[in-house]
């Protein structure tokens, strides 16, 4: 089971999301399709848009394009993005909170073109005055996330030698224990690798929370299980993962403390 992190790559890049570049005339190549939303729209929803990568994870905001805002409270929306030819990693919808700033972890749906929902589909535009059709993504609101104070915090301690080509590590969390898609998972801002012990600290909404782990990213690797490098366990014997309970939108639940291990494989 593949675990491709999309939705944290774009919260280390995602600044100012209004300048970034939706495509200039007179391209008119790019990509499109239609967004199915399913539940109800939050009273709060300020904006909603589609987010493409060129990298995964990004590492600069010119990897970044995005649409215009999409219409609002409507069960279907056509979009289109208009640019020069390249491949996108991954396509995404964000949404936003009104009196609140972007957080493009707010990802409520992820093209994914197979049943693998843990592997965003890669888009190809090929070249000049070629649309690629069909982009379609399904956009659950349910999973839209308020503002809370609440997170989960705790030091990251390695043993063993960081990989040549660790970039960074990114903490995730999810509430079950055996996640069916990354729209399961909350990440956090990445940390860059090479660090003997580090804090971190993972902003999430009040819940039990069955697994938290901590993945390294390394160049010119794909992003998978693989790359999780540690987990929290209540004591350091423990195979299984310890659960965390944030009681309410203030929790601070510290001391969450986890080894990254190197030359260890935690999932086959």
């Amino acid at each position: 089971m593949k675990y491709s992190f999309f939705i944290l790559g774009f919260a280390t890049v995602f600044i100012a999301a209004c300048e970034i570049d939706t495509g200039l005339e007179p391209t008119r190549s790019g990509f499109q399709g239609t967004i199915y939303f399913t539940n109800e729209w939050p009273e709060e929803t300020d904006e909603v848009r589609v987010v493409a990568a060129t990298t995964f994870p990004p590492s600069a905001i010119t990897e970044l394009t995005m649409s215009e805002p999409l219409p609002l409270y409507q069960d279907t929306v056509d979009y289109k993005i208009y640019t020069n030819p390249q491949t996108f990693k991954a396509v995404g919808v964000v949404w936003k909170q009104k009196d609140e700033p972007w957080d493009v972890t707010n990802i409520i749906g992820i093209y994914f073109p197979t049943e693998d929902h843990f592997t965003p589909g890669q888009v190809t535009v090929a070249k000049n005055n070629a649309m690629v059709d069909s982009i379609n993504v399904q956009a659950d609101l349910s999973r839209a996330r308020l503002a809370v104070e609440s997170a989960i915090s705790g030091t990251l301690n390695v043993s063993g030698e960081w990989p040549p080509g660790a970039q960074s590590v990114i903490m995730a969390a999810s509430e079950k224990l055996l996640p069916t898609s990354l729209l399961d998972i909350v990440f956090a801002m990445p940390i860059k690798a090479g660090f003997e012990s580090a804090p971190y600290s993972l902003n999430v909404q009040p819940g039990k929370y069955a697994l938290i782990g901590a993945l390294v990213i390394e160049s010119g690797k794909s992003i998978s299980m693989q790359s999780v490098a540690g987990y929290y366990k209540k004591k350091p014997t423990d195979i299984m993962p310890g659960s965390v309970v944030v009681a309410d939108d203030t929790s601070h639940v510290e001391d969450i403390n986890i080894t990254i291990t190197f030359g260890t494989s935690f999932f086959p």
